[in-house]
């Protein structure tokens, strides 16, 4: 006599789910200020943040000004953000930016997401350079907290 049979588990027959990503889509803005070198920057943060599981994509920009006790710069910056997101409750994130006006340039962040006040905090660079040559010439090791 011959048997033949299958066995199996019982789940879902589509295979095995992805892990849940926290919806980190959305706008968010904060300040940064700090003095490094002997000059002061006071600058507004944004971020626009898309999402597609773990992998976010986006732009930032910032307003502000730069004093050295003498004399105050308004300053402006513009790029994208790319990166991932840690699947779970308050997920940890890391990006990089890149600006168009130096396209060799990037910088590297982290941080985390707050699920329950949907509030970003970001560590990393924030680094002011000649525009022609791309040389950085003023660095801010910032923490910037931005409200979404």
């Amino acid at each position: 006599m011959l048997l033949a049979g299958a066995a199996g588990c019982g789940g879902d027959s589509t295979g095995p789910k992805s892990p849940a990503y926290e919806d980190i889509d959305g706008t968010y803005a904060g300040v940064m200020a700090g003095t490094s070198q002997g000059i002061a920057a006071n600058l507004l943060f944004g971020f626009t943040i898309g999402q597609r599981d773990s992998d976010i994509t986006g732009s930032w920009s910032f307003t502000g000004k730069l004093n050295d006790g003498n004399t105050t710069m308004d300053v402006t910056g513009t790029g994208t953000l790319d990166g991932t997101v840690e699947a779970g409750r308050d997920p940890s994130l890391n990006f990089k930016i890149k600006t168009a006006t130096c396209p060799n340039y990037e910088a590297t962040f982290s941080g985390d997401y707050d699920s329950d006040t949907h509030r970003l905090t970001v560590r990393g660079p924030v680094e002011f350079f000649n525009y022609q040559t791309c040389d950085v010439g003023l660095t801010y090791q910032a923490t910037i907290v931005l409200d979404g």
